[in-house]
């Protein structure tokens, strides 16, 4: 079988196509073509992984760059026709497409040349290429069920979850505490904002982590993106029993393993991940994301108690800190937080979608 994946620029994009193609290997024999962005995250990470890797011109909208935009209907263009190529060249049984500007030139390429198409899309609030090719695409699949009432068209619509790393949960506990130099009789708060980190977050949490290790016996893993490592190390360097800061932790299966909570952003595949294995979290959504995306998916789980959410802008008004105590203070209140988030949490997403790439009938 021969299967063209595209998407990316971010790996809220390409970690779920990257997900369903490792579940795919392991079904069948296969051929894959990732067609991506030069400038994208895949850029580096696919070819890394051994897949074969081609590229087309597009590149996003700048919000408010007027000047910059002026090529992108060309760059549309061109990246449909340079598409259109690669695909009759490579001759896909299918394509999927995971979101990310790239995925539109792509895609349509495919439901021109009468190929199989099919999207997954990780968030609450569908994103742009979604919600134009959803009528013309054989498959789409929704992480949240929320998300079904914003189509027209429901006859192709999964509610399938988004697709994680299948080692997320494979781990000792043990050797995760010693990774980390930490204690196993002591709770555990993980604070990250993604791979570079956020700057509100390290600012916030850097306001109240006096009070924080104060008020309690927690101890601390801090991934504060590369940018604010530094600086944040030194200002909590008399607190290095306690406090364990990365610039970034490329072994988040063990960073997960030890957490009793976690403050985060609002990130699909963070939400997906911390679903997956029933973590109490507090999300503190990027008030930045297009259309508003981080918020959605926060809200969703603070709606149904499997979560707490912290906008940005009440950060300084005291009220992380508040809810922080609260929660890492009450055992039954973090139980209570895990188990309904569980219930989000959707660890055969790639094996359903799979499935609807094969062609077998989906099982939700």
């Amino acid at each position: 079988m021969k299967v063209v994946f595209t998407g990316g620029g971010t790996g809220g994009h390409l970690y779920p196509g990257l997900a369903i193609m490792e579940e795919l290997e392991k079904r069948i024999p296969c051929e894959i073509l990732f067609i991506g962005t030069k400038r994208g995250l895949e850029a580096k990470i696919v070819p890394q992984k051994g897949y074969q890797f081609r590229t087309v011109w597009i590149s996003g909208l700048r919000r408010g760059k007027i000047l910059k935009n002026i090529l992108f209907p060309i760059r549309m263009l061109v990246s449909l026709v340079q598409a259109l190529v690669i695909i009759m060249i490579f001759k896909p049984d299918v394509l999927v497409g995971t979101g990310g500007y790239v995925s539109w030139p792509v895609l349509t390429a495919g439901i021109l040349l009468g190929r199989r198409t099919v999207i997954q899309e990780q968030n609450r609030a569908p994103g742009l290429v979604t919600r134009l090719l959803a009528p013309c695409v054989d498959s789409v699949h929704l992480s949240f069920d929320a998300s079904t009432k914003l189509f027209r068209k429901k006859s192709n619509l999964h509610v399938s979850g988004n697709p994680t790393r299948n080692d997320l949960n494979i781990y000792d506990r043990n050797q995760a505490y010693k990774h980390f130099g930490l204690h196993s009789d002591k709770r555990t708060l993980f604070v990250f904002g993604g791979s570079q980190g956020a700057r509100s977050i390290n600012q916030a949490f850097l306001d109240i982590v006096d009070t924080i290790l104060n008020k309690t016996d927690v101890q601390i893993i801090w991934a504060t993106g590369p940018r604010w490592y530094e600086g944040i190390e030194n200002k909590v360097r008399s607190y290095s029993e306690r406090i364990r800061v990365f610039p970034y932790i490329q072994e988040m299966a063990l960073a997960y393993g030890v957490s009793d909570l976690i403050i985060c952003r609002a990130g699909a595949t963070t939400v997906a991940e911390v679903t997956r294995l029933g973590i109490p979290v507090i999300f503190i959504p990027f008030p930045g994301a297009a259309r508003g995306h981080q918020e959605e998916n926060a809200r969703i789980l603070w709606e149904a108690g499997a979560a707490e959410m912290v906008l940005e802008d009440e950060i300084s008004v005291g009220r992380l800190e508040d809810v922080i105590l609260r929660v890492i203070s009450d055992t039954k209140s973090r139980g209570k937080l895990g188990e309904m988030a569980k219930k989000f949490g959707k660890p055969d997403a790639a094996k359903i979608i799979v499935d609807d790439i094969l062609m077998k009938e989906v099982s939700l």
